[in-house]
């Protein structure tokens, strides 16, 4: 649970007071394999998930077989938040290595946002860093080079662990396989392969086992990879946003009595 609170709390600042309502929520966990599906396109989705442990992604799968990877799940992340509005999935989600996740009913975890603004905007703040991620990523596939989308990437998801782990350290352990960054950069897998060896020649990065990518000059790999974090707001949400989505819930209930 203290990484799911200390990735929120990067948004909103709330004592163990406000965090009542999400303690109080009835919730499972349940833990997938490395290969197991969470969501499957298509599923009728009732649940909220929240990632305790481990990584997973987040993906399209062409009629052909052809994958593109739209995002990755880390600690503390939330999803699917689509499931409040009662919608099918429109991708899939598959647990690449084990992971433990928090299962939460859609309705109930709707009254808790209704009962606490500040939770609310946590979640809401989470939800816009998501979509500017997504942006992010079109960007990213688009019109940067392979050496940029790769450092690019490594870079986000070192500073989105970091946020949610509050371990700031150079060495990230990514279990991604060379097919799953070429899936999430529109490149092919022997392509991220000479990149890689052309990066590590350039003492920008270095590899161990188990998918242990050391980045060695931070500084530097960003720069080359056009690399900010202001996409990734991490400033703290004012509280007048609360107070609004406080006024909305207040309505909505009003409306539905």
């Amino acid at each position: 649970m203290s990484v799911f609170k200390k990735r929120l709390g990067q948004y909103v600042t709330l004592d163990d007071g406000e965090w009542g309502p999400f303690d109080a929520l009835e919730q499972k966990e349940q833990v997938f394999l490395a290969g197991d599906d969470i969501v499957r396109a298509g599923d009728a989705i009732r649940h909220v998930f929240i990632v305790m442990e481990g990584w997973a992604i987040r993906y399209r799968l062409l009629e052909d077989g052809r994958r593109q990877i739209v995002n990755f799940m880390l600690p503390g992340d939330v999803f699917d938040l689509q499931s409040l509005a009662d919608l099918k999935a429109d991708h899939s989600l598959t647990a690449i290595t084990e992971c433990k996740v928090l299962v939460c009913a859609s309705d109930v975890f709707v009254d808790m946002l209704q009962c606490s603004a500040r939770l609310a905007s946590a979640f809401w703040w989470s939800a816009v860093q998501e979509e500017s991620i997504l942006r992010e990523q079109i960007v990213r596939i688009g019109r940067r080079s392979a050496r940029e989308r790769i450092g690019h990437l490594l870079l986000e998801l070192q500073r989105r662990f970091v946020g949610a782990t509050g371990i700031d350290a150079e060495r990230l352990t990514v279990p991604l396989t060379r097919a799953d960054i070429a899936d999430a950069l529109g490149l092919t897998p022997v392509h991220v392969s000479r990149t890689m060896s052309a990066m590590r020649r350039a003492d920008l990065i270095t590899e161990g086992k188990g998918g242990e990518i050391t980045i060695v000059d931070r500084n530097k790999l960003a720069r080359l990879s056009h690399f900010d974090t202001d996409y990734l707001h991490l400033k703290k949400l004012r509280i007048g946003a609360g107070r609004r989505l406080l006024e909305v819930g207040e309505a909505q209930r009003g409306l539905a009595d």
